[in-house]
């Protein structure tokens, strides 16, 4: 009896302590869901600094036990329950960090290749070897539109960094050969032989048009410092004129800090002090120590220089932009009322986002970007004013798109360029026109963004949905889009407008439309580049992720 009591309580207890086993199975499935979603975080790169909580509290997770009583499973089943509860969170919290993660590496590494690109567009201008950085760029853009993961877009940051790092390398040590040149040709107008310091310049030169890293403009700019050295220990008789092209370059950065509205009594002394030490320069030593104070001076005024061009060029580019829209109004005889014609640069355009960028500048490499924004900016608005005294037929080629072609190196590849003035539309191959389209842009108060633009999305169907609350004048039922390329983040998109049976000069103005929906038809788009649907359809067809689109 005593033998059967035992094993009646063996047999209870064995019974009692394993809970609701699919529960407890819910658990383990769970776990090791949440064990396989933080592997693959790991392998598409979200960075381990963030997943660490996540991978503590599993590990906590890990490490409890199950409850043990006699008699009763209830404990047992709580316990896993509260287990699979926390897991499942676990679960969400992960999937909520791995979107957000991809999100951010998206976002940076699309502003890293625009800033790429930026900076790539305005040293075209300044005839430097750029031929490797623009292949770099194009496989950036490559990259970019091909990413996935954290560690795609990672990857594309960090080679569009290494790109701007070499370019600004490039700018220097293009800027000390200039330097080395401008002695070289002090040393022939004072008689002397060049032909080594020639030779060696055009070594230097060919060096040049190869180095694609840093550390290759590093090494060139180390070999450029001392042959420049070396030419002014071996040509005693040409220090005069060097040191006057010197302090000339001195003077030049100082009128350029006036020309800025820059205090510049500070750097006035610096001038006078290095003038007086200029006439006192007579030997190799003495002209050393008159270069290096020099350059000590330029140094001190580069960021004030900075920060006062892109100031400068800003304000600049808003008086340019509202002078010529007041000279240039567009008069609508439909309301009578009368509209500027560049109203995209206006404050409601990229006039806005100018001073935005502006306003966010704090290092001197954000000032540096904002010239070059604003540089571009004013080149852009430039063809607008030019194209506006264009009568080319909107279907064929106009000079003012070849220009912008040029400037921003698109000779190659397809572009889309749209002109805003001529509310046409001309798509190029290789530099050779296409089609053509007229086109409604955006209404003076939504304006279409003006800039060049690479491919962000294609969507076809796709149903837009208005970011404007009801009762906004802006808003707009769900409307259907049959093709529907985004060229700037934001919504603002070339696609069809199936409302509309009017398009050309004047329809982003308030109008009558012959034909359309007059709900929508009779004003300028959101933002957007309206074309007619089966124009849509063909550019749409006949377009890709690598077409590139030029607004002016």
């Amino acid at each position: 009896m005593p033998l059967a009591l035992l094993l009646l309580g063996s047999m209870l207890l064995l019974s009692a302590c394993g809970g609701d086993a699919s529960i407890r199975q819910q658990a383990n499935q769970d776990q090791a869901r949440l064990a396989s979603l933080l592997q693959h975080a790991q392998q598409i790169g979200v960075p381990a600094s963030l997943l660490q909580p996540i991978i503590r509290q599993e590990q906590a997770l890990n490490r409890t036990v199950a409850p043990f009583e006699f008699f009763n499973d209830q404990p047992i089943t709580t316990y896993y329950h509260n287990l699979d509860t926390r897991y499942a969170q676990l679960e969400v919290q992960l999937r909520g960090l791995i979107t957000s993660t991809t999100e951010q590496t998206r976002t940076q590494a699309q502003h890293d290749v625009q800033n790429f690109q930026t900076m790539l567009t305005r040293l075209h201008s300044q005839n430097l070897p750029l031929q490797n950085f623009t292949q770099q760029l194009s496989q950036s853009q490559t990259s970019l539109a091909k990413a996935q993961y954290p560690k795609d877009y990672l990857a594309v940051s960090s080679q569009t960094s290494n790109a701007v790092q070499a370019l600004d390398a490039l700018q220097t040590t293009s800027g000390h050969l200039a330097t080395l040149k401008s002695a070289i040709d002090q040393l022939q107008q004072s008689h002397i032989d060049v032909t080594a310091l020639l030779s060696q310049y055009q070594t230097d030169q060919d060096t040049l048009k190869k180095a694609i890293l840093p550390r290759d403009f590093q090494h060139l700019d180390t070999l450029v410092d001392a042959q420049y050295q070396q030419a002014v220990v071996t040509t005693t008789q040409a220090i005069p004129y060097i040191t006057a092209a010197r302090l000339g370059e001195l003077e030049q950065q100082v009128k350029l800090l006036q020309t800025y509205g820059i205090d510049t009594a500070p750097y006035q002394k610096m001038l006078d002090a290095d003038r007086n030490l200029m006439n006192k320069t007579k030997d190799i030593q003495a002209f050393q120590a008159f270069s290096k104070q020099v350059d000590t001076d330029i140094s001190s005024m580069h960021d004030d220089l900075v920060r006062g061009q892109a100031r400068y060029l800003v304000q600049q580019f808003h008086q340019e932009a509202s002078s010529w829209g007041n000279a240039h109004l567009y008069h609508d005889t439909f309301n009578g009322q009368n509209y500027p014609l560049d109203a995209g640069y206006l404050p409601q355009g990229i006039g806005s986002d100018l001073d935005l960028h502006l306003s966010w500048a704090s290092t001197t490499q954000d000032f540096q970007d904002m010239i070059n924004e604003a540089n571009n900016d004013l080149f852009n608005l430039r063809l607008l004013e030019a194209d506006y005294n264009d009568h080319t037929p909107y279907d064929q080629v106009h000079a003012t798109d070849m220009q912008l072609l040029n400037y921003y190196n698109l000779q190659k590849g397809q572009v889309i360029v749209v002109s805003m003035v001529g509310q046409a539309l001309r798509l190029y191959q290789d530099g050779k026109l296409v089609k053509a389209f007229q086109v409604t842009t955006g209404r003076v108060e939504l304006p279409a963004l003006p800039g060049v633009w690479t491919v962000q999305d294609r969507q076809s169907p796709t149903v837009f949905k208005s970011p404007e609350p009801k009762g906004s004048p802006y808003w707009y039922p769900d409307t259907p889009i049959h093709y529907a390329i985004l060229y700037h983040f934001g919504g603002y998109f070339i696609h069809d407008s199936w409302w509309r049976a009017d398009y050309g000069p004047g329809t982003q103005f308030p109008h009558y439309d012959s034909g359309g929906d007059e709900s929508f038809a009779g004003d300028g788009s959101h933002g957007c580049i309206n074309v007619r649907e089966d124009q849509a359809a063909w550019l749409y067809g006949n377009t890709n992720f690598q077409t590139m689109i030029a607004m002016y």
